[in-house]
């Protein structure tokens, strides 16, 4: 009958591992759709939303970073936003993490917005379980941050369709950490191939949300954009950096790093070139700093440019700011490792 779920041990395990080996080898928002399809081997359900989502400190209203829909309208999450703080699933929730949500959408447990916006959708019965994933939430420094980082699974059956029963809250419960770390794996794989892609030229890279928060940086990433931003968490990106991909920029360029933008399904790819402090020297200065990285004195120097040996000196000082340096030795060490 429909709406009736059995699963055994063999079909999750068989699930998992089919899981793990599609996260190899799919972009996230086809390995999404995928896993949404291959659980309702597992679960029957009508249609679906898995998400991420921030819940910031001192809030049961979550901030959505990334939305998956199965047979539901694109404007489904714009509808929910409108009504976001009624939503009393997310709420309960977010008091007991361990358990999954599951109910029939009616006005005795649920607000009136909440049960008005689900049935508009035909969906009569919830079955809702998130995963906490901490991994995302270490800042610039390894630390913890405040913030509540989760994955959530929501999946709905419509009128015809009988109420989920215990053993699929328990089969949700023990598929979604591994639904959350397939997909990690496979965001880990994306920036890996992505970025082999061009070996030669890329030197760091990443993925990130719709709610600008990085997903997987390659190892020195968050380093690279601390050297531009020393106060900045780790997490999401900065300012300047969002208002670029906001104004459909397709880069942003740094004072020590070029980034390029690439949409990837529901994502972003960062791509980090290293920009060349060279580049930011006049065309005199960056004459100045050769002729003294080949060893030659002010007095050579001032009389192959053709200027006094104060003018020099000058170009000298302005050079040092520029490539955050103190003395000659330094200049040839750094115009060395530029070039």
């Amino acid at each position: 009958m429909k709406g009736k779920s059995v699963s055994t041990t063999e079909d999750i395990l068989q699930f998992v591992a089919l899981l793990y080996q599609a996260s190899s080898h799919m972009q996230p928002g086809d390995f999404k759709q995928w896993t949404i399809t291959q659980l309702r081997q597992l679960i029957h359900f009508d249609s679906a939303w898995w998400g991420r989502a921030l819940f910031p400190e001192l809030s049961d209203t979550p901030e959505v970073h990334g939305n998956s829909l199965f047979q539901l309208p694109e404007d489904y999450f714009e509808q929910w936003q409108k009504i976001a703080d009624c939503d009393t699933i997310a709420e309960s929730l977010y008091n007991d993490a361990t358990r999954p949500f599951m109910s029939e959408v009616q006005l005795e447990t649920m607000s009136g917005a909440l049960c008005n916006f689900l049935w508009q959708h035909d969906i009569h019965q919830v079955l809702s379980f998130m995963k906490v994933d901490p991994e995302l939430l270490l800042d610039a420094k390894g630390n913890m941050g405040e913030s509540l980082l989760v994955d959530f699974l929501s999946l709905y059956r419509n009128r015809e369709g009988e109420a989920f029963e215990p053993q699929d809250g328990n089969c949700l419960r023990l598929v979604m950490p591994h639904i959350v770390l397939s997909l990690n794996h496979c965001l880990e794989f994306s920036v890996l191939t992505n970025q082999s892609a061009q070996a030669n030229s890329v030197l760091e890279a990443a993925m990130f949300d719709s709610g600008f928060m990085l997903n997987t940086p390659s190892i020195g990433f968050i380093e690279l954009l601390k050297r531009d931003y020393p106060d900045w968490d780790g997490c999401v990106l900065p300012d300047e950096i969002q208002q670029s991909v906001l104004g459909n920029i397709s880069s942003w360029k740094g004072r020590h790093f070029t980034l390029t933008f690439e949409s990837i399904d529901s994502y972003w790819f960062l791509r980090a070139y290293p920009s060349s402090l060279l580049s930011e020297l006049t065309e005199r200065e960056a004459q100045v700093a050769e002729l003294f990285a080949k060893g030659k004195t002010y007095m050579e120097i001032a009389q192959e440019i053709n200027r006094a040996p104060t003018t020099v000196r000058n170009h000298l000082q302005s050079i040092y700011l520029k490539l955050g340096i103190r003395n000659k030795v330094e200049l040839v060490e750094k115009y060395r490792s530029l070039i």
